[in-house]
């Protein structure tokens, strides 16, 4: 004996075709979501790194400049891409002095000191400006470090000299 087609268990192809365009629909929406919260997190960790690696060399910079018994480079008010300071004296070390210089290389923005070599203090350096603002006592520099493409990490900041 025939059973009729409402007696009979299961789906019809119709229904099993649509419910997987259903299912997706739905799985492309997630993928355009998960895509998007990749990229997103992409972004935040990239600019995250970029402003530490600024917030720390600008830390160096400051430090160094405050502290420094000479400063050779900038020698005029006219912006410049090299910064060199002079430590004051190590009476640890016979009152040696050491020469420290920050100069963009190949758009990394580079540390060179006669004690410890040269370091990497910030990649994809776009630009790096000082300026000295005053050739008198106080000196004060003004420096900007720019660093990335889209948008860009821009930090400037003016430092007096402490012993200058």
């Amino acid at each position: 004996m025939k059973r009729s087609q409402a007696e009979r268990g299961g789906f019809t192809l119709v229904e099993t075709i649509l419910a997987l365009v259903i299912i997706a629909m739905v799985s492309a929406a997630v993928m355009v979501l998960i895509t998007g919260s990749a990229k997103a997190t992409a972004y935040v960790n990239n600019t995250t790194d970029e402003v530490s690696q600024v917030e720390l060399a600008c830390r160096r910079i400051t430090h160094n400049i405050r502290t420094a018994s000479a400063l050779n480079a900038p020698t005029t008010t006219t912006a410049g891409s090299t910064l060199t300071t002079v430590t004051q004296q190590d009476p640890n070390n016979a009152n040696a002095t050491y020469t420290v210089t920050y100069t963009l290389s190949a758009g990394n923005l580079t540390e060179n000191d006669t004690r410890f070599g040269t370091s990497v203090l910030v990649r994809n350096v776009s630009s790096f400006s000082v300026t000295r603002q005053t050739m008198t006592a106080p000196t004060t520099v003004l420096v900007t470090i720019t660093v990335g493409a889209t948008p860009p990490v821009t930090r400037t900041f003016v430092v007096m000299c402490r012993n200058l």
